[in-house]
């Protein structure tokens, strides 16, 4: 049953690309994207290629979980349900060895950083919305164009391209780009360094996400980067109780509240009086800042200044040499963001011998049993 669940799903999503391919700008007799490529060539190697991961993934199932469940348990216990939960397993296995992030959800933007290479199985679809890739491997179809696009050439900027039957690699070539993902892909090029860390915060109730959804080998939009921050606060939900005012011009519909609130607390200021810059990526420095003066530090008060914020939290006992050393010799990702924030937990609150996630206990923030997990870990 499950298998003919998956093939039946797979038949449509197979037909809905190629409905989406030549609805725009195509035709029957002339689509983007050949139908006889899609008939011969993709649609059975998908279908095939789902049907026998389906039967080994059942395989599996069987020999590793019934063999634990009881008989009557395995009776009560849904085929959808252990599918599920076998699934969430294998994506956080996945997400901890830092470098498989699959995804088959609809597409979703992502910023990637110079380096980083993206390898996806044939009909995965890719969309190139800021800064500069390369095809790597594998000839792309550009199905915009409904040309190939050759191994070496750069992508085009907001153009459709589909993986080959033998998949292919995209590199990153810019600083940093954003592409929308839409397929089974993986990454490469970073190596996930704290989900560990990561996943101690989230059972503190601190941080959001699952699996990929941390997303840790990726860099941090300003915007994202306070949210997060108001999160490891647990302020979320005074920031969104009410609209807080700001002066800035550029912030997106959906990071008004915290930035407005972040504003008012006094956590960040902005790149000018009237600017904010929330889709540019954060950098080292202003993480940093921001959990400074979220443990009670300002620059006023001259306990640190902007430009020395790395050196000045060293000094102040909120991270290692080591892990400022580590900041100035790499890119700044998500997963440092991360690593900052779990030893933000045991730095002291600015006046007091109180770290924060004591203070954050204090305030019923975070259960009293969870931070002695999160201690003892």
């Amino acid at each position: 049953m499950r298998r003919v669940k998956i093939l039946a799903l797979s038949v449509m999503l197979v037909a809905a690309l190629f409905v989406a391919a030549t609805a725009n700008g195509g035709s029957s007799s002339d689509p983007l994207v050949s139908k006889s490529y899609v008939d011969v060539t993709f649609f059975k190697q998908i279908v095939s290629e789902i049907g026998d991961r389906a039967d080994k993934a059942m395989a599996d199932l069987k020999s590793k979980y019934f063999g634990r469940i009881a008989d009557e348990a395995v009776v009560s216990y849904s085929d959808d349900a252990l599918v599920t939960a076998v699934a969430d397993e294998v994506l956080e296995q996945l997400q901890a060895e830092g470098k498989y992030l699959y995804s088959t959800s609809a597409a979703a933007p992502k910023t990637l950083i110079s380096g980083d290479i993206i390898s996806a199985k044939s009909g995965t679809i890719i969309i190139l919305t800021s800064g500069s890739a390369n095809c790597k491997s594998g000839s792309l179809i550009d199905i915009t164009k409904g040309k190939e696009q050759y191994p070496g050439s750069a992508l085009g900027g907001n153009t459709s391209y589909m993986f080959p039957e033998n998949g292919g690699k995209v590199e990153i070539t810019s600083k940093t780009a954003t592409v929308l993902i839409d397929g089974r892909y993986s990454l490469t090029g970073y190596d996930v360094k704290y989900m560990d860390e990561a996943y101690a915060l989230k059972k503190l109730g601190l941080v959001r996400g699952a699996a990929d959804g941390m997303e840790l080998y990726r860099g941090n939009t300003r915007a994202e980067s306070i949210t997060m921050l108001i999160r490891l606060l647990g302020e979320e939900e005074s920031a969104l109780s009410v609209k807080h005012q700001h002066p800035f011009t550029d912030v997106d519909a959906w990071a008004q509240n915290y930035v407005g609130y972040a504003y008012r607390m006094g956590y960040t200021k902005g790149v000018s009086e009237t600017l904010y810059h929330g889709s540019t990526m954060t950098t080292n420095i202003q993480y940093m800042t921001f959990i400074l003066r979220a443990l009670g530090y300002s620059e006023e008060a001259g306990d640190f200044d902007y430009a020395s914020a790395i050196d000045d939290a060293v000094r102040l006992g909120v991270i290692s040499q080591n892990t400022a050393s580590e900041l100035y010799s790499s890119e700044f990702r998500r997963d440092q963001a991360m690593h900052i924030s779990y030893l933000a937990m045991s730095a002291k609150v600015k006046g007091s011998n109180r770290t924060l996630l004591s203070k954050l206990v204090a305030n019923g923030v975070v259960d009293g049993d969870a931070a002695n997990e999160f201690l003892n870990r």
